[in-house]
């Protein structure tokens, strides 16, 4: 990438979190937001650590590629739970189930190494309790794929997931086929640069029309 494209990166990266962080501070006490309001909050809040990630490691082809499809993913995210209020709320009930299945995997993992829980361990892991209105709520994963289609992002998705697991994992091409400095990552870092800007002009758009004063 040649030096002009990359400060061009690096100026809306820093533009886009000093967006986020303005946004983020104005939601204010978190106790008194609704369901909608809580979760932007936090997808904005995930939204900026992402882009700071990639900032503090920019010069790391593996960082821009991980951090372009969490970025791309949060995005598909925050479109789709502000237009789906029973999206909302299987977000919501998947927290539950996410952290259950964290915990038998690390409970398993410790019975194979021999280490014993004590009961402070162990109470530290306790289930979440879903609320009430969450009870009937399916808690599956959610599908990337038809969140992109269903959003007009299905070729980007394509693009992102195909390109991006052959350059976050040891896959043939990325042992045998590609140096750090190969356009494939120019593309990805490019494209991260076109999605971040998406995403925080629509948490801009957010803070517009419902949170500045």
């Amino acid at each position: 990438m040649n030096k002009s494209d990359n400060q061009k990166i690096i100026g809306r990266l820093h533009q886009c979190h000093d967006d986020l962080a303005i946004i983020i501070e104005s939601f204010g006490n978190l106790e008194v937001l609704n369901d909608l309001e809580r979760l932007n909050y936090y997808l904005f809040k995930s939204l900026d650590s992402e882009i700071l990630i990639w900032l503090r490691n920019i010069d790391i082809p593996s960082i821009t590629v991980l951090a372009t499809r969490n970025i791309f993913e949060l995005y598909l995210i925050i479109l789709k739970v502000n237009d789906d209020d029973h999206f909302l709320k299987r977000f919501y009930a998947q927290l539950a189930e996410d952290r259950d299945q964290l915990n038998v995997a690390f409970k398993e993992k410790c019975k194979s190494d021999g280490y014993n829980l004590t009961n402070e361990d162990d109470e530290s892991l306790e289930k979440i309790d879903r609320p009430d209105y969450l009870k009937d709520i399916p808690k599956y994963n959610f599908n990337m794929k038809d969140l992109a289609k269903k959003h007009g992002y299905e070729v980007d998705y394509n693009f992102i997931y195909k390109l991006c697991s052959k350059l976050i994992h040891p896959s043939a091409y990325k042992v045998l086929g590609i140096e750090e400095d190969y356009q494939q990552y120019d593309a990805v870092a490019m494209y991260g640069y076109q999605i971040s800007g998406k995403a925080s002009d629509f948490a801009a758009k957010y803070y517009l029309e419902h949170l500045k004063k």
